[in-house]
């Protein structure tokens, strides 16, 4: 480097594997303090733009102003540019830089010019400094290559750094252990990093000794390897891994009520806490759904924490920095969570790393691992030395997202699902009141479903019962525990799992005793005495409106299959659930069914259609442009949030799955960052009030409605990343006496008998879905239809009235036989039989204008006035519907030119 740099000044890349590209970067800063260079840093990524690199356009109130970049920065100042990452950036764009490192010229936005030989004739030429050198890191990938374009590659002087001998490592590291760990646990040390492919960082190997020998008596040596990621299979360090219990200086914040400490709570607290003394600014907690992560990272930090959740969409500038405009319309940066609590010494939890890119998430290696923060304003600084990360995630499925230099950033913890008597013991201390029976019953069906075997990970996940699961259960149970088979089969939503998985959840609930009949529990909604409006729950749980327009105002007409999943709904909502999952097939009333309960309950609705282009901004703010200036409006989910309304969230399926779930911070911690630099949250999050923060109504609630996510639906699969945060209600298609009532209710002076034999149809054709035959799920919203249909129009039939459901499927041959074939077992005929059988042959079937099943006698005319086609006048030629002159059959297969040419 002092080569090329001081002597040859040419431009270098240090190429390296994976692994080690934490110690390229530090042999890369460690040389520009050894020399006294100021650097510029640029981390590259997927989202680097032009702007990032040259000159980025900001809005003042004097006019638009360009703002340096970092390469331009260094560029005037003659300083040290390191470029971070390049085979991470997208083709095209660095060759933005070629010129400048080629020529060392830049045009620039502003129509100034960087040059090495500026003269007079340039009056805006910037002269470029002469100490002025390009430093870039780069990875090989696992093939040896690394992907550049040829004329950015033959600008750039190249070394690969290879990592440090083992002997070294094993020289230096007995340097700095002071002598406190033995040469045998050394060796084993060194031994376990020569087996590690690809090399280790040596700062890794320094960390892990720094690490084992703070804490020697209470974990093994394997274990402070793995903490810090130098492991074969990708291990971590867990609960197992502790051989005595720790003696931790630092002491974790004050318990919530809501937090219940055992054992292994404890354990994995003081493994947090031990990484952070051992030197560690980030830790990453790994662990599966409903394992206690958010709940014990919380119980750590105190109330002044931040909190980031995070999405896929979010890009490395959005991890530090957002942009937005001040009162008076300049556009300005505002600080993340992330950056805030970097500023100030705080504790931050950033939920969901590993929904993010690699390239994003390496981003932050230059924070996490130097203390460095280089923010998108030009500005930088070092973090506070209280700052504090714990970073939340999953484990990796089949593709790992802890790349390697991903693994270098973390202090790694494995969080294990809580064993059984540990759950015990928190389910008993939040629900002190539920059966011992119950509870029992509910923790063996947690390991029956547990135990099973089934073909993929997805299949298995959605039939488990994970601790946010099991907390729904028991808030429900304990205040109705006549009705626990019907909360478990809403909470696993059995009724969208394939036969083979749901054939499996009622073996376990019939081995665990639990009874999945609940005809005792629907007798009272079939009970002509019962009447919903009158319900105790439904009167104790009504509210004064203080807009009454927000309240909806729907028809509904009382039937005991929706009555119930009211009474299921109010039932959730009466225990104090947050979010409610509502999900079931078109047409089946999850609409109707919530704006009938609102009404009821006189609460104020905020609606919201979600869509695919629905964005995580969109749901939070509605940003307008208001005199030169981005003004914020409250979207319905601040509205609802201030002023204590349900949200409805309608088809939250077809929004992106990580718009919906970014909601998870809302409901789970109780808090959530606004784009506009504000937070919302929770009275029992213990965030102290100020103008930034705005305190949710203790009314507030969330009701999505979502479809299932399978054949024909095109939604997302909803329920399998946020099943467990919602409370979970299946509306299911409608049994025969409700639907009778429906259509009797709708279809006012319509026949009894027609009602009965539509109503046999839609069961048949339930079934017939449900068994495969068809694929097109037949909602009462269609029966509706035709009852209003024949209502409106009572002379036209049946079959007219149905054609209009059928005409989708008209044209698929085997489908229209099908459904034919069950119409007829109703005595409904839709086609006739020798035409049915005849396919669709030269001219296809005729349908009458009308779509009339039979011919009527039209009008008599008193002139006696011959009439050729329409269908007013009884008798004629021509025309449909009415009967007319018998005529001769026509062969069509004859060529009869006459009658082709009248066609045409």
């Amino acid at each position: 480097m002092l080569q090329k740099d001081l002597v040859l000044k040419q431009d270098f890349l240090l190429l390296g594997l994976p692994n080690l590209a934490r110690e390229r970067r530090h042999l890369l800063l460690l040389y520009a303090s050894l020399l006294g260079r100021e650097i510029e840093y640029v981390s590259l990524s997927k989202d680097t733009s032009e702007a990032d690199l040259k000159q980025r356009k900001e809005v003042t109130k004097n006019g638009t102003v360009y703002t340096n970049q970092a390469p331009v920065r260094a560029a005037i100042k003659g300083r040290l540019l390191v470029l971070d990452g390049l085979e991470k950036a997208e083709r095209n764009v660095l060759p933005t830089l070629n010129n400048l490192l080629e020529n060392r010229e830049l045009p620039l936005d502003d129509g100034t010019l960087l040059s090495p030989d500026v003269r007079g004739e340039h009056p805006g030429g910037i002269p470029v400094h002469s100490d002025f050198r390009v430093a870039a890191l780069g990875t090989i990938s696992d093939d040896g290559t690394i992907a550049l374009d040829p004329p950015l590659r033959s600008r750039f002087q190249a070394r690969l750094a290879s990592a440090v001998d083992v002997g070294d490592a094993f020289v230096t590291a007995s340097a700095m252990s002071n002598g406190f760990l033995d040469t045998e646990t050394l060796k084993y040390l060194m031994n376990t990093v020569g087996g590690v492919s690809g090399g280790v960082s040596l700062e890794l190997i320094h960390s892990a000794v720094r690490y084992l020998e703070q804490y020697q008596h209470n974990i093994t040596p394997r274990a402070a390897l793995n903490a810090h990621g130098i492991s074969v299979n990708g291990d971590m360090i867990e609960t197992d891994d502790i051989v005595a219990p720790f003696e931790l200086r630092t002491v974790a914040a004050p318990k919530s009520l809501s937090y219940i400490e055992t054992p292994t709570t404890k354990a994995v607290g003081d493994l947090i806490l031990a990484g952070f003394e051992s030197g560690s600014s980030a830790v990453a907690l790994v662990g599966p759904k409903g394992c206690y992560k958010s709940t014990i990272a919380r119980s750590i930090v105190d109330t002044s924490a931040e909190l980031f959740s995070l999405h896929p969409d979010i890009t490395a500038r959005d991890l530090l920095q957002s942009r937005g405009t001040n009162e008076e319309g300049d556009t300005i940066w505002r600080d993340t969570p992330l950056t805030r609590a970097a500023r100030s010494g705080k504790y931050v939890i950033m939920d969901g790393i590993d929904k993010l890119r690699s390239d994003t998430m390496s981003s932050l290696a230059i924070l996490l691992e130097r203390g460095w923060a280089v923010l998108p304003d030009g500005t930088s600084f070092y973090t506070n030395e209280k700052f504090r990360c714990i970073a939340i995630a999953h484990p990796p499925s089949e593709k790992s997202w802890i790349t390697p230099e991903i693994k270098s950033m973390f202090h790694w913890i494995n969080a294990k699902p809580l064993p059984r008597d540990e759950l015990h013991e928190i389910l008993r201390g939040l629900f002190p009141s539920i059966r011992t029976e119950t509870l029992e019953k509910i923790l063996n069906l947690q390991e029956q479903l547990n135990n099973v075997v089934v073909d993929s990970d997805a299949e298995k996940e959605a039939m488990q019962l994970s601790l946010r699961k099991i907390k729904h259960i028991c808030r429900r149970v304990n205040e109705n525990p006549g009705e626990l088979s019907s909360i478990i089969h809403n909470c696993l939503m059995t009724s969208f799992l394939p036969e083979l998985e749901r054939n499996i959840v009622e073996k376990c609930l019939a081995r665990c005793g639990i009874d999945t009949n609940d005809e005792k529990f629907l007798d009272k909604f079939f009970s002509q005495h019962y009447s919903f409006n009158e319900d105790p729950l439904l009167v104790s749980c009504k509210r004064t409106p203080s807009n009454p327009l927000l309240v909806p105002n729907v028809e509904f007409f009382p039937n005991p299959m929706q009555e119930n999943i009211m009474r299921q709904i109010l039932e959730s909502h009466s225990v104090g659930e947050r979010a409610l999952l509502i999900t079931g097939y078109q047409g089946v009333g999850k609409n109707k069914i919530t704006d009938a309960l609102l009404s009821q309950l006189n609460c104020e609705r905020e609606y919201t259609q979600l869509h695919r282009d629905t964005t995580i901004q969109s749901l939070m703010l509605s940003p307008s442009v208001e005199d030169g200036k981005i003004v914020y409006h409250d979207s319905p989910l601040i509205r609802a949030a201030k002023h204590g309304r349900i949200l409805v969230l309608d088809e939250a399926d077809k929004a992106p799955t990580e718009v919906v779930a970014l909601l998870k911070g809302l409901i789970e911690d109780g808090q959530l960052s606004l784009p506009d630099g504000r937070v919302i949250y929770y009275d029992d999050s213990g965030i102290h009030d100020d103008s930034n923060h705005i305190k949710i109504h203790p009314d507030f609630r969330i009701w999505a409605l979502t479809n299932p996510a399978v054949f024909p639906f095109q939604g997302n699969d909803l329920s399998r990343h946020m099943s467990d945060v919602f409370a979970c209600h299946i509306v299911p298609p409608m049994d025969e006496e409700s639907h009778r009532r429906i259509l009797t209710s709708y279809g006012k002076g319509v026949n009894p008998d027609v009602i009965d034999k539509l109503v046999k149809v839609w069961e048949d054709l339930r079934i017939a879905h449900q068994t495969g035959s068809i694929s097109y799920i037949f909602s009462v919203r269609e029966s509706v239809s035709i009852v209003k249909h024949l209502s409106k129009f009572p002379d036209e039939g049946i079959q007219a009235a149905i054609e209009n459901v059928l005409a989708f499927d008209r044209l698929d041959t085997s489908l229209s036989k099908h459904l034919n074939k069950i119409f007829r077992s109703q005595g409904i005929k839709m086609v006739a039989k020798e035409k049915e059988e005849s396919g669709r042959g030269l001219g296809g079937i005729s349908t009458p204008k009308t779509r009339a099943s039979s011919p009527k006698h039209g009008k008599e005319d008193p002139d006696n006035t011959p009439h050729v086609g329409g269908n007013t006048w009884a008798g004629g030629t021509g025309g449909s519907d009415t009967a007319g002159l018998e005529a001769d059959p026509i062969d069509w297969t004859r060529d009869i030119p006459f009658i082709k040419f009248q066609m045409k």
